[in-house]
């Protein structure tokens, strides 16, 4: 009995290895794909940075690794990983034939006779796959498959580009905090100056009434970044599913390289193809594609086979002899006749399913090289932008300082004093922010350029 199973599932097999039905699909980018980047070397290998060689400061990589570990998020789309790979599983199975082993027993009278009916078989079921429609189904399930995977890297690199901007963030609002701290200690010795004089009778009520201004203002300046102070910490705890541990929080913002490296090589533009967000349009596409074939499939006949091989007796004892020994062959064909344009409508809707996944995947490739160019733009120019506001702010508070002394010693005016202070801290926050871009700007290339992160 069970070498006529096996017989049955060999056969089954060898009639169902069929070639698909799908249209080749052949991605050409030649017309998608520009040929280099604007602003940067061009190259003709792949240039990119690892997660690990792209963070250097330690608590960063500490945060991102528990990110990467607790984040609610990214712990969904590993589970719509572990979704689809199931669907392509069961899809995958319907290419086999199902082995069933079967056993009954019936007791029945008739005419004051009592009869026992014993029965044990193995059974297949199969479609013989002769136009490739299961095979087509498997292989959109399988590209599926392979679209969440690159989807859970999308999500990944997301997550970490995030965490590390909210961490920039909350270090430049604790640089600025610092900051609006020491300010405000300037801006009260002002004051306390600035109400002598008035006391004095050597200045109006309106000059102390500003530097009061001036002084509350920074007052509340204070509790607004100690605001975002907290607002980033909240950022960053739902970011890595847990409490931010103190030793982790930074102090200030460090203004050198010890965050973060930059890809300073120059680019190919193929590396657009390797980004997560493209592969995962990619293989939505031939999911798409091989739907085609399942919809052409269904304009032909369908072949299923069911067979059964066994023993069947009134008695248990000699139940498996071979007078009791049964085999079943039932081959069924279906054939499509008429179903009112359903079979022409389900085809139609899977080309046209395919062009949208096409356009969404020559657009995502655009979009991509587009979010490239923006980065690189910003690289090329963020140096001297940076260099400009270090010396606009060395020298306005140059300018401070001289105008704060002359206010001091009775020479200067008390307009030009606030003038010069107004402007001293507008270029510290300035400078901090430019310092936050250029930081934001290595996190933003190393994202779009699809970042390592395996």
């Amino acid at each position: 009995m069970f070498k006529k199973s096996l017989s049955l599932a060999f056969f089954t097999l060898f009639f169902s290895s069929c070639v698909s039905m799908a249209p080749n699909l052949k991605l050409s980018n030649d017309d998608t794909i520009p040929k280099n980047f604007k602003n940067y070397q061009q190259i003709d290998e792949k240039s990119d940075i690892s997660l690990d060689s792209f963070l250097i400061d330690e608590n960063l990589k500490s945060i991102v690794n528990l990110a990467l570990e607790n984040n609610k998020d990214l712990r969904i789309a590993l589970l719509r990983v572990e979704e689809s790979k199931s669907l392509y599983r069961i899809e995958e199975s319907n290419l086999y034939p199902k082995i069933d082993a079967n056993g009954s027993f019936s007791r029945d009278k008739k005419e004051e006779i009592i009869k026992n009916n014993y029965k044990a078989s193995v059974g297949t079921v199969f479609e013989l796959d002769l136009f490739g429609k299961n095979r087509s189904l498997n292989d959109a399930a399988k590209n599926s498959f392979f679209a969440t995977q690159y989807a859970l890297n999308s999500t990944k690199l997301a997550l970490i580009s995030q965490t590390i901007n909210s961490y920039l963030s909350l270090a430049s609002n604790l640089e600025n905090l610092n900051l609006q701290k020491e300010i405000n200690k300037n801006l009260s010795s002002v004051y306390e100056l600035t109400q002598k004089k008035f006391n004095a009778g050597v200045i109006n009520k309106e000059d102390l009434l500003s530097s009061l201004a001036m002084l509350k203002e920074s007052e509340n300046q204070i509790i607004v970044y100690e605001n975002l102070v907290q607002i980033d910490i909240n950022s960053l705890e739902l970011l890595i599913g847990s409490n931010l541990n103190e030793n982790l929080i930074p102090k200030n913002l460090k203004k050198d390289d010890s965050y973060l490296a930059l890809l300073k090589s120059g680019i190919n533009s193929d590396i657009l193809l390797s980004r997560p967000d493209i592969k995962e349009l990619e293989y939505k596409l031939r999911a798409k594609n091989a739907n085609i074939g399942a919809a052409r499939a269904a304009f032909f006949p369908s072949i299923s086979l069911t067979a059964n091989t066994g023993f069947a007796s009134s008695s248990l004892n000699n139940l498996f002899s071979n007078p009791n020994s049964f085999w079943q062959l039932s081959p069924s064909i279906n054939i499509p006749i008429f179903n009112a344009g359903e079979n022409s409508a389900k085809l139609d809707l899977s080309k046209t399913q395919k062009e949208i996944a096409l356009n969404e995947y020559q657009k995502g490739i655009q979009t991509a090289f587009k979010e490239i160019n923006d980065a690189l733009i910003v690289r090329k120019n963020i140096y001297t932008k940076l260099e400009n506001q270090k010396e606009l702010t060395t020298t306005v508070e140059d300018t401070y300082k001289i105008a704060l002394n002359s206010y001091k010693i009775g020479y200067g005016s008390y307009l030009n004093m606030l003038i010069a202070q107004k402007a001293y801290i507008n270029s510290q926050k300035a400078l901090v922010q430019t310092y936050l871009e250029e930081l934001e700007n290595r996190v933003e290339i190393f994202k779009t350029l699809g970042g390592n992160i395996d």
